[in-house]
């Protein structure tokens, strides 16, 4: 009977006992929606929303946690807009910050040898052909999402786009962090302007808290 390594089944015991919900903590001026726990603030005309994203913990085979959030941006004004990779940041509770990861520094981490790492959620895989069967299995199973399949591509195509937003449009997508979310008892997302001082007050602030 094969057998998995001791380092697989003891990340398997950790990740299967940790159990995190990522809830608004106190917003002034906002909207919250507790269907998906996503913050909405609006500044003159601009209205930004972030979600946690279910799938924050997927750390694609990373060598550390990634987390990511939904962010979208909407210009209701009759000017360009612009916002930046360097917009974003998170600030834990210890006070500790991150700034949010370029598709590209994601790329970097990823570890070689995929086939034989851990993807969220709990699944190892020691050989080969237990990646390729529980694949197959998971294809034809409507009913599972469909974890086991690394597409790193995604990283990309999912990313927030780093353009200009025009008059009457918006932007969606994914902002990343270097940051084990699980670890946290509460963070916050500062969004600057692009170009803006990190010293000034940020345009936007999404506060949330873990509860675990």
């Amino acid at each position: 009977m094969k057998k998995l390594s001791f380092c697989i089944l003891l990340a398997l015991t950790v990740l299967a006992g940790c159990s995190i919900k990522i809830v608004p903590d106190n917003v002034s001026n906002g909207i919250v929606n507790v269907k998906d726990n996503s913050i909405t603030l609006s500044r003159d005309t601009t209205v930004v929303t972030v979600a946690p994203v279910d799938s924050d913990m997927i750390n694609y085979n990373l060598e550390s946690m990634v987390a990511s959030f939904s962010v979208e941006i909407q210009n209701n004004g009759d000017k360009e807009i612009s916002f930046e990779n360097e917009s974003f940041v998170l600030i834990d509770s210890d006070k500790r910050q991150y700034y949010s990861l370029t598709p590209d520094k994601i790329r970097q981490m990823l570890a070689k040898d995929s086939y034989y790492l851990l993807p969220y959620p709990y699944v190892g895989f020691y050989y080969l052909e237990d990646y390729e069967l529980a694949a197959y299995k998971n294809s034809t199973n409507s009913n599972l999402p469909y974890y086991f399949e690394i597409r790193p591509q995604d990283i990309y195509t999912k990313a927030l786009p780093a353009e200009v937003i025009i008059p009457n449009s918006k932007i969606r997508g994914l902002v990343y962090f270097n940051v084990d979310i699980a670890t946290l008892s509460s963070f916050r997302i500062n969004m600057y302007s692009k170009g803006a001082s990190k010293s000034s007050e940020p345009a936007f602030v999404f506060p949330y808290k873990v509860v675990k």
